[in-house]
């Protein structure tokens, strides 16, 4: 193999080899994380998004009913200060539902406020807590 042959072969394997990583890298970070700016120049800082949504429905063993795929909960209690997949479930379908919010994980004061509102206009107890009687009308 010449010289100017096998620069090429490693220009073209590193290059292969950065894009592997890179999608390797998104995948196991997941959807709605940002990925550090591989180009030079650029903030090599890892930016927070918002997480994604998409709404579907989805058959279990017992329910039926929609999910943005981050947790199947239906008779857990969640309210203002909890964290995690199950509150990004809960924004996720409100945000579905014509709620505006940020898709966080963080129960907040405007994942309560918006909650309230979703029961009120269900006609279920309006405590900005999300238990069962909720979670069935969020899934509807």
């Amino acid at each position: 193999m010449s010289m100017r042959s096998s620069m090429r072969f490693r220009g073209a394997f590193t290059g292969a080899a950065v894009c592997s990583a890179l999608a390797l890298g998104t995948v196991l970070a997941g959807p709605g994380t940002a990925v550090a700016s591989t180009e030079t120049g650029r903030s090599s800082t890892v930016a927070s998004a918002q997480a994604a949504c998409s709404v579907y429905w989805k058959v279990g063993v017992d329910y039926a009913g929609l999910t943005a795929g981050y947790s199947w909960a239906w008779n857990v209690v969640i309210r203002q200060g909890d964290t995690g997949d199950r509150v990004r479930e809960i924004q996720c379908l409100a945000i579905y539902h014509g709620y505006s919010l940020t898709v966080d994980g963080q129960f907040g004061p405007a994942t309560k406020n918006a909650v309230t509102a979703f029961q009120r206009a269900r006609g279920i107890g309006a405590d900005g807590i999300v238990g069962s009687s909720t979670w069935r009308q969020l899934r509807k």
